[in-house]
């Protein structure tokens, strides 16, 4: 009787999870695809902008008030579905709204877009792309260029504002003057974008150039202190104090993902280097300690820094989706660096079934939510739910699948063959009901002098396929043809848990805009879908002090922007006459990075602590549907004794 009693014990849990959220079974290929197509149609009924007679400069992004940048991010992730379920249904889609946005000079830059053009945006854009490279996702016949070319001339147009007048170089959030709320802060996700694409680049072309930079980038944003010791990223530094300290010290879970997975292409490229194995592996142990939920051990992706209401911020329409990513690149990852695909299994897995039971909502019972750890809807909604829900579940699909990113001339990956479910066509778009304004700027191709420049000017062409590496008087970049003798510092349990052991005090937000916080701009409101009508139980087996379990409206939004006295402070150098313009490129060679010349003394690692550890909410169950029918089950086995 007690060995089955066991056995029962063993079994609800199992067969709860499919209970009041998406029929699910991680362990079913046939499954994960069923439930990916479901979130990504759901993800698609919110696409407005490919009816018939949309303007052009609307095509290809969310109705307001996102962002353009989430336009790349969705599509990104869309493009993946496409080519890991085999479901073709969105692929006229997903050409048009690429190609829709690729500038007169095949990259990223729009004239009428300069508001929200930043590097990081742009960057989001191009990364899509080379997600259609690296996955072979078909070229739109009517597409101005390939998708190598674009990925390049975008990579090249960003390191053509490394920036030299402040830190010792870095690149700055936003790239234009009037941008001022980010245009002296020098943030990890841009940078953190920029390392990640020439990384990627790197091994697509097999150009040395592009890892030269990824090397660079990277050992810059280590000498600032955006990345410590422990694998901390946080989030930004402010030019205008020569980036002496880290000025916001927030950690999402986008920035640990960029230089997660950039390390692990490094770390391919450069066949095993033990620097980069000891930095992927940095990387994620500390995602693994900060993002996955470790109090309650459930082993479920959280949004650390606004999720759980301990630190006094909601997350913001921007930060519902940064779960996305996390697992998308946590996938890359593991294809890239075997060694660390049981572990990240392990937390896709766990993420995937949560995020299937936050699945439940909306009138279809099958709307996403923002917390996969309760159990249940939370009753939010919106592009950002849906799109992590999607990611997560199809990143689980790839490592199933074991696909990992071709390179360029190489064959296309193939996937196991699993029943493919029925294609969902498109949803049929109707005219938005949301009348988006006119973005500011004229709609006209832009000039080339439009072009946003470094103030510096950009490093030439190079003319050699691939140069030497960039000289160095301080920071010497890790070799990418020879691994390391020396090892990267050690993270042990112990010491990166004493980085999350710090007062509370040090999670209020500063001053300087934390990446996404602080991109608020005149004519976008903040709408949520949060329904505040909604009443949400959870039965939560070790209530916690504090924790809030409840729908919270984000329907106020704090603006961050540097602390200023007078007029946004701008480098001396902006002040002459026009600026520099980049090169126009005619071939797919990318810019040397320049030589550093020094690392200023400043520039030192701050303090191995961090905000206090958000907990999570418990893990949560309710007993029903498929739950009591494993009772059932247990106890007509018990009564056959």
């Amino acid at each position: 009787m007690k060995f089955f009693a066991t056995i029962g014990a063993v079994l609800l849990p199992f067969i709860a999870s499919t209970a009041g959220g998406t029929e699910f079974d991680p362990e079913d290929e046939t499954s994960i695809k069923a439930a990916a197509r479901t979130y990504a149609y759901g993800l698609m009924e919110l696409y407005k902008n490919n009816a018939t007679g949309t303007a052009a400069q609307d095509i290809g992004i969310w109705p307001q008030p996102h962002y353009w940048w989430e336009g790349g991010a969705a599509w990104g992730g869309m493009i993946e579905y496409t080519q890991f379920s085999g479901d073709n249904s969105h692929v006229k889609t997903l050409q048009q709204a690429l190609t829709a946005n690729y500038g007169p000079n095949n990259d990223f830059i729009l004239s009428y877009r300069k508001s929200q053009t930043g590097n990081d945006d742009q960057l989001f854009w191009a990364l899509a792309v080379m997600s259609a490279l690296e996955y072979q996702f078909p070229d739109s016949d009517l597409a101005p260029a390939g998708y190598l070319e674009v990925a390049v001339n975008a990579f090249n147009n960003v390191v053509g504002r490394w920036d030299t007048t402040t830190c010792d170089g870095g690149l700055k959030w936003q790239i234009y003057l009037e941008n001022s709320y980010g245009y002296n802060y020098k943030n990890s996700i841009s940078n953190g974008c920029a390392f990640a694409l020439g990384a990627r680049l790197a091994r697509y072309t097999g150009n040395q150039t592009y890892a030269d930079w990824a090397e660079k980038i990277y050992d810059w944003t280590k000498s600032v202190g955006l990345i410590t010791d422990l694998y901390e990223v946080f989030d930004g530094t402010d030019d205008k104090t020569n980036c002496a300290t880290v000025a916001d010290k927030t950690q999402w879970t986008y920035n640990n993902a960029m230089f997660l997975h950039g390390s692990a292409f490094m770390y391919d490229i450069t066949n095993g280097a033990s620097v980069w194995k000891e930095r992927v592996s940095g990387f994620l142990s500390h995602a693994e300690l900060l993002f996955f939920s470790p109090e309650t051990k459930d082993n479920i992706m959280y949004e650390w820094a606004c999720e759980t209401g301990k630190s006094g911020r909601t997350c913001n329409l921007d930060q519902q989706s940064f779960k996305a990513y996390l697992s998308r690149f946590m996938a890359k990852t593991a294809a890239v660096a075997p060694f660390t695909k049981d572990t990240i299994t392990k937390y896709l897995t766990a993420s995937a079934v949560g995020a299937a039971k936050s699945c439940s909502g909306g009138d279809d019972k099958a709307t996403c939510g923002s917390k996969w750890y309760t159990g249940s809807w939370d009753g939010t909604s919106g592009v950002g739910q849906q799109l992590a829900a999607l990611e997560v579940t199809q990143a689980l699909l790839s490592l199933k699948q074991n696909i990992v990113p071709v390179k360029n001339g190489a064959s296309e990956p193939k996937p196991t063959t699993t029943a493919t479910p029925k294609p969902s066509s498109t949803p049929a778009a109707k005219p938005t009901t949301v009348l988006a304004s006119k973005p500011a700027g004229s709609s006209k191709a832009i000039e080339p002098s439009q072009i946003p420049s470094s103030s510096k000017a950009a490093p030439a062409v190079s003319n050699v396929y691939a140069p030497a590496p960039p000289k160095s008087t301080k920071v010497a970049p890790v070799s990418s043809i020879a691994p390391s003798t020396k090892s990267a510092v050690s993270t042990s349990a112990a010491a990166v848990a004493s980085s999350v052991k710090s007062t509370q005090a040090a999670v209020a937000p500063t001053e300087k805009p934390a990446g996404k916080v602080g991109k608020i701009k005149p004519s976008a409101g903040v709408v949520t879908s949060c329904s505040t009508s909604t009443t949400l139980t959870v039965t939560i087996s070790k209530p916690t002090a504090g924790v809030n379990t409840s729908c919270t409206p984000s329907t106020t939004l704090t603006v961050y922007v540097p602390p200023v006295t007078s007029a946004p402070e701008v480098p001396s150098v902006a002040t002459s006459s026009a600026p520099v313009v980049p090169p126009v490129l005619t071939t797919l060679s990318p810019v040397a990075p320049p030589a550093n010349v020094s690392v200023p003394a400043s520039g030192s690692v701050p303090s191995s602590t961090a905000p206090v550890e958000f907990e999570g909410a418990a893990s949560s169950m309710k007993v029903m549907g498929g739950s009591i029918l494993g009772a059932v089950v247990v106890a007509m086995v018990a009564g056959l004794l």
